[in-house]
C-alpha cells in the first residue's frame, strides 16, 4: 500500500474519528471532570472533590431509581427473551405468508418511542382504555397501569410496553441463531424419539444460549439507561416513577446541577460495569458454544 493510499484512507475514516472525538470522547472526559465540580453551565466550574458523589449516594431518589430500573430490567428481559424465543421458533417454519408476518412483528421496532408511549397511554387509561375493557371479559381489573400510585405497577406497565416494542429486535437475532443450528442435530434427536418440547429445552435452548447471552448483556445495558419511555409516560400521566435517566435529566436541565447529574451518571456506569462483569463470570455456567 502506497503512502497516497494511506492518506486517502485517513480521509475516508476522518468523519467517524472526528465524530467520535467531538460527540463521544470529549463529553465522556468532560462529564468526568465536572462530576467533581459545582457547575451550573452559567458560571465556571468550582472544584468540590467527591462532594457530588457523596450527595448522590445519600439521595433517596438515587436508590429508588436503581430499584425501579432493576425491576424494569428484570421484567423487560424476561418478557423479551421468552416471547422472542417462541416467535423465533414459529417463524423458523416454512409456512404460507410467513414473510408478511415477519414484517408485521418487526414494525413496532421502527416506531418512535414517543408515539408508542402516547398510544399506550390511551390504552392504559383506567377510564376508557382498551386494555381494561379486554380484562373485564376475563374477570380481571380494573387496573390503573401507569396512572397508578404504586411504583411497581407503573414500572411493570412501562416494561410491558417496551417489551412489545422491542421483541421484534430480539426475535430477529434468535431467528438467526435458530437458522444456524444444524438440522442434523434435530434429526438425530427425532430419531432417538425426542418430542418437540424435549428438543426445544435440551437442544434448541442450549445451542441458542450464546445468542441469548448476547441479547441479555446488551438488553441490560440498554435498559439500565432507559429514559424516554419513563419521561414521556410521566409527562402524559403524571406518574412520579424515577429512574436513573430521568434523575440525571432533572438535575441537569431542571435544577442546573450538572456536576451532580454527571456524578449520578458515573455511578450508573459503575453499576452497569459490575452487572456486565457478573454476567461474564456466569457465562461459563450456562452458555454452550459448539
Amino acid at each position: 500500500m502506497t503512502k497516497k493510499h494511506k492518506n486517502w484512507g485517513w480521509v475516508f475514516v476522518s468523519p467517524y474519528i472526528i465524530g467520535f472525538l467531538v460527540f463521544s470522547l470529549y463529553p465522556i472526559v468532560f462529564s468526568g471532570y465536572i462530576s467533581f465540580t459545582d457547575y451550573d453551565i452559567f458560571n465556571p466550574p468550582q472544584w468540590v472533590g467527591f462532594k457530588n458523589y457523596i450527595t448522590a449516594l445519600n439521595m433517596a431518589d438515587l436508590w429508588m431509581g436503581f430499584r425501579n430500573v432493576f425491576t424494569y430490567v428484570l421484567i423487560l428481559e424476561t418478557l423479551q427473551i421468552s416471547i422472542g424465543c417462541i416467535l423465533a421458533v414459529l417463524l423458523n417454519h416454512a409456512i404460507k405468508g410467513i414473510s408478511a408476518f415477519r414484517v408485521m412483528y418487526f414494525m413496532p421496532v421502527l416506531t418512535p418511542i414517543v408515539a408508542v408511549s402516547f398510544v399506550w397511554t390511551y390504552m392504559y387509561n383506567p377510564m376508557y382504555g382498551v386494555l381494561n375493557y379486554l380484562f373485564k371479559f376475563i374477570g380481571l381489573g380494573p387496573f390503573k397501569f401507569t396512572f397508578s400510585g404504586l411504583w411497581v405497577e407503573v414500572v411493570a406497565s412501562i416494561a410491558v410496553m417496551s417489551a412489545w416494542k422491542g421483541v421484534g429486535y430480539t426475535t430477529i437475532y434468535l431467528l438467526a441463531g435458530l437458522q444456524n443450528i444444524s438440522t442434523d442435530v434435530n434429526e438425530a434427536a427425532r430419531i432417538d424419539g425426542a418430542g418437540a418440547v424435549r428438543k426445544f429445552f435440551n437442544i434448541t435452548l442450549p445451542l441458542l444460549s450464546p445468542m441469548i447471552f448476547f441479547l441479555l448483556m446488551k438488553g441490560v445495558i440498554d435498559a439500565m439507561q432507559v429514559f424516554d419511555a419513563f419521561y414521556v409516560m410521566q409527562q402524559a400521566t403524571g406518574a412520579n416513577t424515577t429512574v436513573i435517566g430521568t434523575l440525571i435529566y432533572n438535575n441537569a436541565f431542571e435544577y442546573s446541577k450538572f456536576g451532580l447529574a454527571s456524578a449520578i451518571g458515573w455511578i450508573s456506569f459503575i453499576v452497569i460495569a459490575i452487572l456486565t462483569l457478573i454476567q461474564k463470570r456466569a457465562e461459563k455456567r450456562w452458555v454452550y458454544y459448539e
